[in-house]
């Protein structure tokens, strides 16, 4: 601060007695000991923040890992199931129609997410 500065800032203000000076300077320690004990806290905080956002960032790639697999399972079965439709169509076979009907009834009368109780208990 400039010496125009600390006057404008001054101006106005009641002269402090001496006698309150200690008081004064005991205060402002406190006040210091206390703002550094806050950025202290500030600081944990934020590396709590960190590790909470590592383990969230971790846990929602493993997650998405999952499903994604999970799911392009499913999405390929179905795939060879109407694969196997579609040949017995070609070949007038009833027999192959009916597999693929049946194979295809299979993946999507079950759910992928049916077992994941067992899932979860392997994973916790």
């Amino acid at each position: 601060m400039s010496e125009n500065e600390i006057a404008e800032a001054l101006k106005g203000s009641v002269p402090i007695p001496a006698g309150e000076l200690p008081r004064l300077f005991e205060l402002l320690r406190e006040c210091r000991k206390e703002s550094e004990m806050t950025q202290r806290e500030v600081k944990k905080y934020e590396a709590m923040k960190e590790v909470m956002l590592k383990e969230i960032t971790g846990k929602y790639a493993f997650y998405e890992f999952l499903f994604s697999n999970i799911f392009a399972e499913r999405a390929e079965a179905i795939k060879k199931d109407f694969e196997i439709i579609d040949q017995g169509i070609k070949r007038n076979n009833r027999g192959l129609v009916a597999a693929g009907v049946s194979g295809l009834s299979q993946v999507v009368a079950s759910s992928p997410i049916a077992d994941m109780e067992k899932l979860r208990r392997m994973l916790g």
